[in-house]
């Protein structure tokens, strides 16, 4: 009888053949040497560049080791179409979704083969994240706005996730029956080719959070995700700031109206917590990246505001 596979490795990419490149070129040279446990699926969102070439290329490599990469298209644009077909397609017990421009480490594969074996009940998590830089990092860029470039490190203990955060969608871990209990991805939420629209991957947290309640952090299932000098630029943190507001208006418009009243509570919180932090830049001569904290919450609310 054959052992099912325990991991299927999403990767879901659009236009970003060279990214992706690397992205698989990290992943087979830190694979285990036993392949008998997991997938990787290559989810191309209807891309017009190189991308299949790309991939077939390192179908030819893998497959020299036994080790097997797949490529399926998928012609519905956005990135909730794409997941949402890879987790159809995905034939281990569990689905680990990988951005398209990440750099593996050693202990990644197997940590989330060791977390899910180990730990049976265990529905949902996430994988700890940190920042490459291509480019030399902006004078305004402050810590507090990495996570909007992928940063997510809650220390080195794999624990339970508090109430109030998440894992972040370049390194999350599902078991895959998750799905037919709580849904799938919703596909009015999330990036649709240029749009960076945000927001389905918490939305999909809070379901499996209200039926399953915990969700867990993983530290060694640790990558690098880069960030090229495109997204080093106050427009594209502008444009992420607008489309968490405009997600967070999709999110909230069937809302109850406590739910709504706790949204911007918290909101509201982030604001003023962005004062001390603010003090805390000008008084160590950092004013731009005070500024651009309460920059970035006003373009939140514009986003929202566009959107209602």
């Amino acid at each position: 009888m054959i052992k099912q596979l325990t991991v299927t490795f999403i990767i879901c990419s659009y236009n970003r053949a060279a990214y992706l490149d690397d992205t698989l070129g990290s992943l087979i040279e830190h694979q285990p040497t036993d392949s008998s446990a997991y997938e990787f699926l290559v989810v191309d969102n209807n891309s017009t560049d190189n991308t299949a070439e790309v991939v077939k290329k390192h179908q030819k490599i893998a497959n020299k080791d036994d080790k097997y990469i797949r490529y399926i298209k998928e012609t519905k644009q956005g990135l909730s179409f794409a997941r949402n077909r890879g987790i159809t397609e995905a034939t281990a017990t569990h689905v680990v979704f990988l951005d398209d421009d990440i750099q593996a480490t050693p202990s990644l594969i197997p940590a989330w083969i060791s977390f899910f074996e180990t730990n049976p009940n265990a529905v949902a998590g996430g994988g700890k994240i940190h920042v490459q830089f291509d480019d030399p990092r902006p004078s305004w860029m402050s810590h507090f706005l990495l996570p909007l470039l992928g940063h997510h490190d809650l220390g080195d203990r794999t624990k339970i996730y508090p109430k109030t955060k998440y894992p972040f969608g370049g390194n999350m871990g599902f078991k895959k029956s998750v799905f037919e209990q709580v849904g799938i991805f919703d596909i009015e939420l999330g990036r649709k080719g240029e749009s960076l629209n945000a927001g389905e991957e918490k939305e999909l947290f809070r379901r499996i959070r209200s039926k399953y309640k915990n969700i867990y952090y993983v530290p060694d299932a640790f990558l690098y995700h880069r960030v090229g000098s495109s997204r080093l630029t106050k427009e594209y943190i502008e444009q992420q700031a607008l489309g968490l507001g405009q997600s967070m208006w999709l999110r909230l418009r069937e809302a109850t109206t406590n739910q709504k009243l706790k949204n911007w509570i918290t909101e509201a919180a982030k604001l003023l917590g962005s004062f001390p932090l603010a003090i805390g830049y000008i008084i160590i001569l950092q004013p731009s990246k005070a500024a651009m904290l309460f920059q970035f919450r006003w373009w939140i609310w514009k986003g929202y505001n566009q959107s209602s």
